[in-house]
């Protein structure tokens, strides 16, 4: 999820285990700890541009490093607190408790979007993705910024706790739509005459109404669009297919061993196998511009005389104006497909 949003769950699952005193603590606390795990960001390199990708979501979101990690931010609010501002009145044991708190909210969210969390690293190095949220959802972020003012206001835990169970009930509302949208992908591809050897469901930016969906069957992936809208079944907008890739195999010049090999087997990783090649890249299909389209948002381009320097990381162009009007066209229900959308 986006950071705000991270920080303001950090801040209202801590003042919800506040006394009324400590509320003010708890907020600022929980949010630090909320925010803390994404400072993974930090770690890249001049000269691999797939460290950073690959260290996103790593250790620091493990659930393993959450008495770790909220430690790490507790130390660093005491400091600030007790040496540069001579605050002595809170103990650190206090900090400690109300960072571990923001903390442990920080992986567990990251894991409902489509994104991949390495939530139980070093026992496993799966990325996982619930798939039940999008990375930026104004809804819940929304929600939570008004029970955390009330709750800091008001110093009340009840406005705290009641932002959870909101946030809680908007996850489960996520879980129930993902299900929706995957039987309806199954009908669509049993009238195909396809049998799904795996399915990845992304909600679109900002609603857990329009999906993204994209299936395996023998060795194409098949994309579309999916409109959940609450009572109504699934409207299924069709889109394409791509060829799959195989890691090994694609741009064969390469060594086995050789850094660009490797390379794809990290974006492969990375993009929990849904890879296909875009323009002379090989490329992300989880995410694209629009729901039903293949076009992508990221990928990386091999550069086969230099099969021991690293591949460059690319970023494509992001949703623009067409796109977010695709995507509100399918919100509101007017949207119609045409020619153009098929490609």
């Amino acid at each position: 999820m986006d950071p705000f949003t991270q920080g303001l769950l950090g801040a209202a699952f801590s003042q919800s285990f506040a006394s009324k005193k400590k509320i003010p603590l708890a907020c600022l606390s929980g949010t630090l700890g909320g925010l803390a795990p994404d400072l993974d960001i930090l770690i890249v390199s001049a000269t691999d541009p797939l460290l950073g990708i690959e260290f996103h979501r790593h250790f620091t979101h493990s659930i393993w490093f959450i008495p770790i990690g909220g430690f790490l931010v507790a130390v660093a609010l005491w400091f600030i607190i007790n040496k540069l501002l001579k605050i002595n009145e809170w103990k650190f044991k206090t900090l400690y408790i109300f960072t571990t708190l923001g903390y442990a909210t920080h992986a567990i969210l990251d894991a409902c979007t489509s994104y991949g969390t390495r939530l139980f690293w070093p026992f496993s190095n799966t990325r996982v993705a619930w798939d039940t949220i999008a990375v930026i959802d104004p809804i819940p972020t929304l929600a939570l910024f008004i029970f955390v003012v009330l709750s800091y206001r008001l110093l009340s835990v009840k406005m705290a706790r009641l932002g959870i169970v909101f946030m809680i009930g908007y996850l489960l509302l996520g879980f129930i739509q993902n299900q929706r949208v995957a039987l309806a992908i199954k009908e669509i591809s049993s009238l195909r005459g396809h049998e799904i050897e795996s399915l990845k469901l992304n909600p679109t930016l900002g609603n857990l109404i329009v999906w993204r969906a994209i299936y395996r069957h023998n060795g194409r992936y098949f994309v579309d669009g999916v409109i959940a809208q609450p009572f109504i079944k699934p409207k299924i907008i069709s889109g394409t297919s791509v060829a799959t890739i195989d890691p090994e195999k694609i741009c064969p010049q390469l060594d086995k061993y050789s850094t660009q090999r490797e390379d794809i087997r990290r974006f492969n990783y990375f993009a929990q196998g849904y890879l296909f090649e875009y323009q002379g890249t090989i490329s992300d299909l989880r995410y694209g511009t629009e729901p039903h389209k293949v076009q992508p948002i990221w990928g990386i381009k091999i550069k086969p005389k230099t099969p021991d320097a690293h591949a460059e990381y690319l970023g494509f162009s992001r949703p623009n104006g067409r796109a977010f009007g695709v995507l509100w066209s399918m919100l509101n229900g007017s949207y119609v497909t045409n020619q153009e959308d098929l490609k």
